[in-house]
């Protein structure tokens, strides 16, 4: 009896490990479609980015993706934190205006500068602009619009 319920055991092993596998990689590959999802929907949703020039080693290179509204500073609570003790705990605020332009304000008494000039409360921004926060350099991009 013994031997006959491990011989049909064996006799179907394969098709079990086969539908294990299966399902494995169809649950993965829901998951993964579902991030892939998730990413996309930011990436339309962005304004565009700031690369960063000159600044921390953390985030030298990286590309910091900006939405309809960010806050930039040292804290935890902005939006796009740069760890760098030049950078207010909440350093300007970029966003996306009424009428379609780039802006950047002031938040404090922080030091701004916008392709070398002095940023005194807030501006408009263009692709391009060298932006300095502190001791950080970053360049704008900024996403053409699709009906353009």
């Amino acid at each position: 009896m013994m031997f006959e319920a491990f011989s049909l055991a064996m006799r179907y092993w394969f098709v079990v490990v086969i539908f294990i596998v299966l399902a494995g990689s169809v649950g993965i590959s829901i998951r993964e479609y579902r991030q892939k999802s998730v990413v996309l929907g930011i990436a339309r949703s962005s304004i565009g980015y700031l690369n960063v020039v000159s600044g921390p080693d953390d985030v030298l290179g990286e590309n910091l993706q900006l939405m309809e509204e960010n806050t930039i500073g040292r804290s935890r609570r902005v939006d796009i934190m740069l760890g760098d003790r030049s950078i207010d705990k909440v350093h300007c605020l970029v966003h996306r205006d009424e009428n379609g332009d780039v802006c950047i304000s002031r938040m404090t008494d922080a030091d701004i500068t916008i392709n070398g000039a002095k940023l005194e409360e807030s501006a408009i921004l263009f692709s391009g602009d060298m932006i300095c926060l502190g001791n950080v350099v970053t360049q704008l991009h900024i996403k053409e619009d699709e009906e353009e």
